[in-house]
């Protein structure tokens, strides 16, 4: 387990920082004479001007983040793991590692419906990719603790398929408004904040419960 985290967390590590290779410095050619307000003027209107790849950087970072977090999450349950278990975590960290890619296509390519599908599909399979790892360890509890409920395993399993079919449904948007697609992706990051603060309520009650019981 220990070399199956440590090889997760390098890829994971390894996609955020090559992300910020899609952000290049504007080219200025400084003409004779020209004062340095002159050359800031013309450096601020050129940053201006690609504030679309820094929020493209900023929601790609934000999202390989999720989708550690959500791995983070997952293998506090997962114990134990077999071949299979191995090969889709393979499966996941080729879809993080194919980001940094994808953020490069949508940067080039901002405002196109083939950049904006591609960076959904790659989303939404990571996604799904997740959640199978969690049905497959889950299954019977097949490698995950056996002192888990299987309310809880269940509920856990509802939650993540949630993020993919946001960027599912964006695939649809596209065909209709390629701005509308993108603004679908805001719901991905809404649904994760809920499932952060449900996991959160989730655990209170069931700490609640629990002393409840000792008391009695």
């Amino acid at each position: 387990m220990g070399r199956i985290l440590a090889l997760t967390d390098g890829v994971f590590a390894f996609s955020l920082t090559l992300i910020v290779l899609s952000l290049a410095v504007p080219m200025i050619t400084v003409a004779p004479g020209e004062s340095p307000s002159q050359v800031s003027g013309r450096l601020g209107y050129l940053l201006g001007q690609d504030y679309g790849t820094f929020i493209g950087y900023v929601f790609v970072f934000v999202m390989i983040a999720v989708w550690w977090l959500t791995h983070h999450r997952l293998f506090r349950y997962i114990v134990r793991y077999d071949e299979f278990l191995i090969g889709l975590n393979l499966a996941l960290l080729l879809e993080i590692a194919v980001m940094p890619f994808a953020l490069k296509v949508y940067i080039d390519y901002t405002d196109t419906q083939d950049a904006v599908i591609l960076f959904a599909v790659i989303q939404a399979a990571t996604g799904f990719t997740m959640a199978l790892i969690w049905y497959y360890a889950s299954w019977r509890h097949r490698l995950i603790r056996r002192t888990i409920p299987v309310d809880d395993v269940r509920w856990l399993g509802r939650r993540i398929v949630l993020t993919p079919l946001v960027f599912i449904v964006s695939i649809g948007v596209s065909f209709v408004s390629v701005t509308g697609a993108e603004l679908t992706w805001i719901g991905a990051l809404v649904v994760q904040r809920v499932n952060w603060w449900a996991t959160a309520i989730r655990a209170a009650h069931e700490i609640t419960s629990a002393s409840k019981k000792e008391r009695s």
